[in-house]
C-alpha cells in the first residue's frame, strides 16, 4: 500500500466522470438545493481524508441542510450517474467515508434531537448528532445513548449507524444495532422509507408493494432464506461483528414469531444501502455507581490472557491500554495529570470497569477481581478509580489514543487488523501454570474460538 499523498486525485482524465457531467451536476445542485455545493480544490482536498490511511479526491462536496436537500441531492446523483457517499464526521478508519463520487456531509447542519421521550426511554434524532453532546442532554434525565465510542466528542450517530458502532461497554450494551428502533432513510430512488418493526401481515404486504421499498424488503427475506446455510456456516459467532451486510439478523426472515426490521440491514451498511436522515433510538438510563480497577502486567500477552479472567466476573468494561499509547502520551503536559494512576512502566494495562447500586457492592466486585488476578500471577500494580474524576482520567487517556497513534510523524502509521478465528489463535491456556507466554502460543489455522 503507498502513501497517502502518492493516491491519484480525481482530476479530469483520472475518473470515470467526465468533467462535463460533473459541472453539470454542480450547477443542478446549486439550483435545487438550499445547502452548500463545493466543488472547489480546497473543499475537495479536505474531504479526501478521513482518519484512514487513504485519500481519495472526491469531485464535490454537498452539506444538506435538510431531508428535502438529500432526497433531491440522491436524485441528481442518480441522474448523472455520480456516486455518492453519506459522510459523518470521518473518524472510521477503513476510508469509509471517502470515494471519487460526491460526499454528502451531514453533520454541519442536519444535527438536531427532534424529540425525547423520556417516560418511554426513546429519542428521535437526526444523523449529525454528536454522541457526546447527545448523552450531555440526556444526563438531564438519567439517559443515554449507551455505545460509546473512543471518538464520542466527535462521532455523530448516523457514522455510528453506519459503522454499527460498538464502544467499551459493549459487553453489556452490545453494538449500534441493539440501540437502534427505527430509520429513516432515503433510497436510491430518492424515496424516503421508514423503517421498523413489521409483523408478517404488514411484511407480507409491503414486500408486495411495487416500488423500489417493497423490493428492498422481498430481496433480503429471500437472500436470507436461499443463503441461510452459508450464513450459518459463514458469519463469525462473536458478540462484535460487523463486516459485510446482517443477513443473519433475518434468519429465519418470516414466520418466527418475531418482528421484521429493515432497519436492521442498513445498520453496517456503510451508507451503501441508503442514506440515513433520521433515527428513533433507544435510551438507556445512567449506572447509579460506577468503579474501576486499572490492572497493571508486564506483558501484553499477561494481559490478553487476563481479560477473559475479568469476564468472569460480568464487568461492564475490559478496556485494553498497551505500551504504544502509554509512550505517546508520557512528557506531554496536557497528559501529565492524566497519568498520575500509571505506576511503573507497564507493557499494558487492563481498565476494567463495574456498574453497580453502590459503592459498598462495587468496592467488594472489585476485591474479588484483584484477588483472582493475585491468585492467577496476573498484574503487578491494581489501581483503584471509586471517584468520578479518577475514573475520566482513565478514560480520557484511552480515547486519546487514536489521535495521538494518527498523528505519530511521518508516513508510518499503525493499521488495524482483524483475524478470523481460523487464522491464530492466542493459546491462553499457558497461564494455567503462571508461565509466560510467547510467540509460539500464537496457533496458526487452529480453528478454536478464543
Amino acid at each position: 500500500m503507498g502513501r497517502a499523498n502518492e493516491v491519484p486525485d480525481n482530476s479530469p482524465g483520472k475518473t470515470a466522470v467526465s468533467s462535463d457531467v460533473i459541472e453539470a451536476l454542480r450547477r443542478s445542485l446549486e439550483e435545487r438545493i438550499e445547502g452548500e455545493v463545493r466543488f472547489d480544490a480546497l473543499s475537495r482536498a479536505l474531504y479526501a481524508t478521513d482518519a484512514s490511511v487513504y485519500q481519495i479526491m472526491p469531485v464535490g462536496v454537498v452539506l444538506p441542510k435538510s431531508r428535502a436537500d438529500v432526497v433531491e441531492t440522491v436524485r441528481l446523483c442518480a441522474r448523472h450517474g455520480v456516486p455518492l457517499t453519506p459522510r459523518g464526521a470521518g473518524t472510521a478508519l477503513s476510508g469509509q467515508a471517502i470515494c471519487r463520487g460526491l460526499v454528502l456531509d451531514l453533520s454541519k447542519y442536519m444535527h438536531r434531537v427532534v424529540e425525547v421521550n423520556a417516560g418511554q426511554k426513546w429519542a428521535w434524532v437526526e444523523p449529525g448528532v454528536v454522541l457526546d453532546e447527545l448523552n450531555a442532554m440526556l444526563s438531564r434525565v438519567g439517559l443515554q445513548f449507551a455505545p460509546d465510542v473512543a471518538t464520542s466528542d466527535r462521532a455523530t450517530l448516523g457514522g455510528m449507524i453506519a459503522n454499527n458502532s460498538a464502544g467499551a461497554h459493549s459487553v453489556i450494551y452490545g453494538m449500534t444495532l441493539d440501540h437502534v428502533l427505527e430509520l429513516e432513510v432515503v433510497l436510491s430512488d430518492g424515496s424516503v422509507v421508514r423503517l421498523g418493526e413489521l409483523d408478517d401481515e404488514t411484511f407480507e404486504a409491503r414486500s408486495k408493494a411495487d416500488d423500489l421499498e417493497g423490493r428492498c424488503y422481498s430481496a433480503v427475506a429471500r437472500l436470507a432464506r436461499e443463503h441461510a446455510g452459508e450464513i450459518e456456516r459463514r458469519y463469525p459467532k462473536i458478540m462484535r461483528h460487523v463486516g459485510g451486510y446482517g443477513l443473519d439478523r433475518f434468519r429465519p426472515a418470516v414466520g418466527a414469531g418475531r418482528p421484521f426490521n429493515l432497519a436492521g440491514i442498513i445498520v453496517g451498511s456503510e451508507g451503501t444501502l441508503g442514506v440515513v436522515v433520521g433515527a428513533k433510538i433507544r435510551l438507556t438510563p445512567l449506572p447509579k455507581a460506577k468503579a474501576l480497577s486499572v490492572v497493571h502486567f508486564t506483558t501484553r500477552s499477561e494481559a490478553l490472557a487476563a481479560t477473559a479472567a475479568a469476564l468472569e466476573h460480568k464487568p461492564a468494561a475490559v478496556e485494553f491500554i498497551d505500551r504504544m499509547i502509554l509512550d505517546q502520551t508520557e512528557g506531554r503536559r496536557e497528559y501529565t495529570r492524566l497519568r498520575d494512576f500509571v505506576v511503573g512502566r507497564p507493557e499494558a494495562l487492563l481498565a476494567v470497569e463495574f456498574f453497580g447500586e453502590n459503592e459498598q457492592a462495587l468496592t467488594e466486585r472489585i476485591a474479588q477481581l484483584e484477588q483472582n488476578f493475585r491468585n492467577r500471577g496476573f498484574g503487578y500494580h491494581y489501581h483503584r478509580a471509586m471517584d468520578s474524576d479518577a475514573q475520566q482520567r482513565v478514560w480520557k487517556l484511552r480515547k486519546a489514543g487514536l489521535g495521538l497513534l494518527m498523528s505519530m510523524k511521518g508516513d508510518a502509521k499503525p493499521v488495524g487488523i482483524a483475524y478470523t478465528k481460523d487464522d491464530y489463535e492466542l493459546d491462553f491456556t499457558v497461564w494455567s501454570n503462571g508461565n509466560q507466554c510467547a510467540a509460539a502460543d500464537i496457533v496458526p489455522g487452529s480453528g478454536r474460538k478464543i
